[in-house]
């Protein structure tokens, strides 16, 4: 990178504006700590944007993006919101939503691409990313210092095809190696069924030592640990897909910890099942850390567990829902389907509030939220 360039976006990146104030000058913000939530969507022609919008539903900013996108990442400190390309990805953007204005974009180095999933360090200095060395097929994860587009290092994730990735503690991260090689030739068809491996790798993300991996007994093979998320008891809860037979009767969601050395499996009743198809889309723990969610858009349905005691609570019905986050209540969380839906759901009240509906939006498959 030449001076004036580096020295222009360290200036621009000094001056960017925080969560906090960004979310205090909105006039939607009148409860403490209410959300902003962030989703990609393609519109009615077809076309790939990616927006912005509080928990009243306002939609507060919105871009096209030249390609479909997979899951947005927020900066834990600025208003700086990214998006990273659907598999096999070959971009990542940043967006400063203050000015409305893209201040970055990445792209994955030679013989590489992105899995849609990436996440910021705590302290904000360090943007991580999920990708394939397809020549190889070896999973990789990437640090980049993103204010100078600068790979800063680059270690195994321990596994095959890692898509989702989340901090354990501001120094262990923890990985989703879904197991199925992929190459940008053959689009996204899986090219390793039949000798396919998943994984839930801890890496030490100083060293990029592998600390621990979790897998699921051998008979279900064929199960790819894809989506998670973290409790703040530092628990992870996993969402499996089936690679195999579709009569096959797999379990779809799992929980462990760096401790423990197994994956405990998740009970769901066998009509709830039998309605996931087979697929869980997204994993997503409520600002209580006490509930589960899990979405299926093939079945159209959300399903709810108390985690400590793995007890199934009920399920949600609505067409291609995917989409799940926590809100800035306890047992609350934001669902968003293929169809323009926008619900908040509490499987404890059992209530159901719907936000205005996006018919022209198709909202894609994840959606984060951040706080102030």
């Amino acid at each position: 990178m030449r001076r004036r360039a580096f020295l222009k976006n360290t200036l621009y990146c000094a001056g960017l504006v925080s969560w906090s104030r960004l979310l205090a000058a909105s006039k939607a913000h009148t409860l403490d700590k209410t959300p902003f939530y962030a989703s990609a969507f393609t519109d009615k022609n077809g076309k790939h944007a990616f927006a912005l919008f509080d928990h009243r539903g306002e939609i507060h900013w919105q871009t096209m993006l030249e390609n479909r996108a997979h899951a947005p990442v927020f900066h834990p400190q600025q208003a700086i919101v990214g998006i990273v390309a659907r598999r096999p990805g070959f971009y990542l953007d940043l967006y400063d939503i203050a000015s409305a204005q893209k201040i970055s974009r990445f792209t994955p180095s030679n013989n590489h691409h992105f899995y849609g999933h990436s996440t910021f360090t705590r302290d904000g200095n360090y943007l991580l990313t999920t990708e394939n060395h397809y020549t190889t097929g070896e999973g990789k994860i990437v640090v980049r210092d993103w204010q100078h587009n600068q790979i800063v290092h680059e270690f195994s994730s321990y596994g095959i095809g890692p898509h989702e990735l989340h901090l354990l503690t501001d120094t262990i991260l923890v990985v989703a190696n879904g197991g199925l090689q992929t190459h940008p030739q053959t689009e996204r068809r899986i090219l390793n069924i039949e000798s396919m491996h998943s994984n839930l790798a801890f890496i030490d993300l100083n060293s990029g030592q592998l600390l621990s991996t979790k897998a699921l007994p051998a008979k279900w093979q064929k199960l790819s640990l894809r989506h998670i998320d973290v409790t703040p008891n530092k628990e992870v809860v996993i969402g499996f897909q089936h690679q195999g037979n579709k009569f096959d009767n797999v379990p779809l969601i799992g929980k462990t910890s760096l401790e423990n050395e197994q994956i405990d499996i998740m009970p769901m009743p066998a009509q709830i099942q039998q309605r996931f198809q087979q697929y869980c889309g997204s994993v997503a723990i409520d600002q209580s850390g006490q509930i589960l969610a899990a979405s299926s858009p093939r079945g159209g349905i959300v399903a709810y567990w108390q985690l400590q005691t793995g007890h199934f609570l009920t399920s949600h019905n609505y067409r291609d829902v995917c989409g799940l986050a926590l809100t800035h209540q306890p047992h609350e969380f934001l669902l968003t389907t293929g169809q323009g839906k926008r619900v908040i759901t509490n499987p404890i009240t059992a209530a159901k509030t719907p936000l205005p509906t996006t018919k022209s939006y198709h909202w894609d498959n994840h959606i984060h939220s951040i706080f102030s």
